[in-house]
């Protein structure tokens, strides 16, 4: 016989068939940063989301469906926020969204050792007419604190379900898709409700909301409720709905300011920290009714010993940037074996097909501007995985909270906000990224600073080509040189936002408040779910985005031919196949293989001496020309000026389009990129760290330039980027190159 499991998460969900076929629920997942909301969304839909914008913004949106018992739910996680007061843009969308797009269901993920921060958020949920579910995650971490939380208790007295969960290992996760099944379905009640602020706040809060109902649209666009309570709390975008869609504006905003005032004379206190009090007080009371702290035995805490080194005002810097040495040298170390194996496949792929194919611009075009072009840049997809993964883990950890707060003290020496180190940080992995976290900083002044600066540091398109220009000039210290690039980044968008304080933006930058999550040790899945996120976007740049820029690079390079040549070439192929034939026929042994090899090496040197002529003559050739006279002060010449141009579409191309360059010029020795950059006779140690320092400063990609004008307004923004990181990268590039020269790097 059959027995069914009494475990609540292994029952099935009974729902009105009808219901449950009828339409898809939108259950809106939300909560406070660090509170485990997005590995609860990657438990409840698998991981397998699709991710775009909200409408209007750059937020990221995550959404997925999933199917549950015949019920099919959408989640859409929205961004981390602490209450729904509109100070940040992602407060903004957060609160938008749940007023525009009125989901089914809220589900309010609280961080269960956090309770009393948590709860401020999800009382303001139940205040926007939402049922809502709580999610009580962290819950192993709770228990390993000794609190014990009377869940069904607390929702008794907040009206609402709640439900235990480990968003990081999925438990509870089938419990609490039963719950909103049963809530979505009328089962059981999730009371639109809303807390009692008292006689006298309620009194005005009642005066509010009959100068509101003269305008019915409006009250049924926003729960009024909802909407005094945001007036009493000085709320700016609640101003903002009002003067621009409620019909009795001046009569809404007078009543508002005059309970605002009443309260202030009664409380001694100002109307917004009355209303938060009283918030408080009811989240403190409903705690003492249903959470117990058991008494534990002092023991060794293993955040409290790490943060003493971690946060450490002088160890905390060097432990930072000893962190990230050591990940650059082991992404170095791992990844350099890897970078050769998937250079050699294409290598031999492009060997392949010029032995196959016959001679002419077909076979050129797909050896050296697909495979040579797209090839050169997925030869680096090892590093950038590795780097990712790194990254991830920090993240993952609790790390990079900390990394935060130890690097505040440095951010405002330079004029910056702390909580710039979040895009900064971003920004290494890419900047449009990082450029739209910026919006979680209220001072506009702030966050335009970082928008500018960030795209400074290494991201992940510059990251292949330093490391090409470091494996290629500095093989025995490849990781010690990227890393000092690297570390060149973050002191450069020091100064540079220091001096934008000081003569664009001046003003004091606002306070930094940021909260420490526990450590936790990383699921895999969540590691490399956040790894292959970032990882794809360099794949899917590369087969898309490169490999259209590879095209265009070189029809630019292969064209126009020259219509006469300075020497016959095919006469000089033919006199050296003719002057050799002879002697390899009679030859034999090492002697013939010797021959063979003059003869090819002669070949060889007539074919690029063709080859390069051709260039100098192309379209691509002739821009690189024009622009030596400009960077030939850093040591860069044509070839180089001609990949730089094309950095401007996306870095990786530098990559591709030096690979184009090359192959177009002839290998027939095999060498990869770095070899032949090695040898080239006109390059040196010194140009390769000029070309390095240009490389992580200059012009932004297009992808960041669009994102920056989305984000400050307009093209102002991208065109002051663009010029100022150009001059600035030619400036350093140049003092590099000359400086380095005296040293005999030249």
């Amino acid at each position: 016989m059959n027995r069914r499991s009494s475990r609540p998460e292994e029952q099935d969900l009974t729902l009105d068939p009808a219901f449950s076929q009828s339409k898809t629920i939108r259950v809106a997942i939300a909560g406070n940063p660090n509170s485990g909301k997005t590995s609860l969304f990657n438990a409840l839909t698998g991981g397998h989301h699709h991710i775009g914008n909200y409408p209007g913004v750059t937020v990221e949106k995550k959404s997925a469906i999933t199917k549950y018992r015949g019920l099919k739910i959408e989640f859409i996680d929205l961004p981390g926020t602490y209450s729904l007061t509109a100070y940040s843009l992602e407060e903004v969308v957060a609160r938008n969204y749940l007023l525009k797009e009125t989901p089914d269901i809220i589900v309010d993920v609280i961080d269960s050792t956090n309770l009393e921060r948590n709860l401020y958020l999800l009382l303001q949920f139940q205040e926007m007419g939402v049922p809502v579910v709580g999610a009580l995650n962290m819950t192993d971490e709770a228990e390993a604190q000794a609190i014990e939380i009377d869940h069904a208790q607390l929702g008794k007295i907040l009206g609402i379900p709640f439900v235990k969960t480990v968003g990081r290992t999925g438990r509870g996760k089938l419990d609490l898709l039963r719950v909103i099944g049963q809530v979505a379905s009328g089962e059981i009640s999730s009371n639109v409700r809303h807390l009692n602020y008292g006689r006298e706040l309620e009194t005005e809060h009642d005066k509010i909301i009959e100068v509101l109902k003269s305008d019915e649209t409006f009250v049924a666009k926003y729960p009024s409720h909802w909407m005094a309570i945001k007036l009493l709390e000085e709320d700016d975008d609640a101003f903002l709905k009002i003067k621009k869609e409620h019909h009795n504006a001046d009569d809404v905003l007078a009543a508002a300011k005059s309970s605002r005032e009443w309260i202030a004379g009664h409380f001694g206190e100002d109307s917004p920290t009355v209303v938060g009090e009283q918030r408080y007080a009811y989240i403190r009371g409903a705690l003492r009714e249903t959470v117990a702290i058991g008494r534990v035995k002092k023991r060794f805490d293993l955040t409290e010993k790490i943060d003493a080194v971690i946060l450490n005002r002088y160890l905390g810097v060097l432990v930072f940037f000893g962190i990230m040495f050591g990940i650059y040298q082991l992404t170095f170390a791992l990844g350099n074996p890897l970078a050769d194996l998937i250079n050699a496949g294409t290598g031999q792929l492009g060997n392949f097909i010029s032995a196959v194919m016959p001679e002419g611009m077909l076979r050129d075009l797909l050896v050296d501007g697909i495979i040579g072009g797209v090839g050169g840049v997925l030869m680096f997809f090892p590093i950038v995985v590795l780097l990712f993964m790194g990254l991830s883990f920090l993240e993952d950890v609790g790390y990079m909270a900390r990394a935060a707060f130890v690097m505040d003290k440095f951010f405002h020496i330079f004029g910056m906000h702390g909580r710039s180190f979040i895009p900064f940080m971003v920004s290494t992995g890419c900047a449009v990224p990082g450029v739209m976290s910026a919006r979680t900083l209220v001072n506009p002044k702030d966050r335009v600073i970082t928008v500018l600066v960030a795209p400074i540091m290494v991201c992940g398109a510059k990251t292949p080509v330093i490391a090409m220009l470091a494996a290629a000039f500095f093989p025995q210290n490849a990781g010690l040189i990227f890393w000092s690039v690297w570390l060149f980044g973050w002191l450069l968008a020091f100064v540079v936002g220091w001096l934008l304080r000081k003569t664009m933006f001046r003003g004091e930058s606002s306070p930094f408040v940021m909260e420490l999550p526990p450590y936790r040790l990383p699921t895999p899945r969540g590691v490399f779910t956040h790894m292959w996120e970032r990882s794809w976007m360099y794949v899917r740049k590369a087969g898309t985005i490169i490999l259209a820029i590879s095209i265009i690079i070189w029809f630019l390079l292969y064209f126009p031919k020259p219509k006469e040549y300075t020497r016959d070439y095919d006469t000089h192929l033919a006199q050296i196949e003719q002057s050799f034939a002879p002697r390899v026929k009679v030859a034999s042994g090492g002697t013939k293989d010797d021959l063979i090899a003059q003869r090819d090496k002669q070949l060889a040197e007539v074919k690029n001496q063709r080859a390069a002529e051709e260039l100098n003559y192309s379209v691509a050739g002739r821009v690189g020309q024009a622009l030596e006279p400009v960077f030939r002060p850093a040591g860069f010449d044509w070839k180089i000026n001609i990949a730089l141009f094309a950095g401007f579409a996306a870095k990786e191309v530098i990559i591709a389009t030096m690979a184009i360059v090359y192959g177009v010029g002839g290998d027939e020795n095999g060498n990869g990129l770095t070899g032949l950059l090695a040898a080239d006779p006109h390059y040196n140690p010194a140009m390769a760290l000029a070309l390095m320092v240009f490389v992580l400063v200059y012009a932004p990609c297009m992808a960041v330039q669009a994102v920056i004008r989305r984000e400050l307004g307009g093209w102002k923004w991208s065109a002051f980027s663009i010029g100022y990181t150009i001059f600035l990268a030619w400036f350093l590039a140049v003092a590099v190159y000359q400086t380095t020269k005296l040293f005999g790097l030249g």
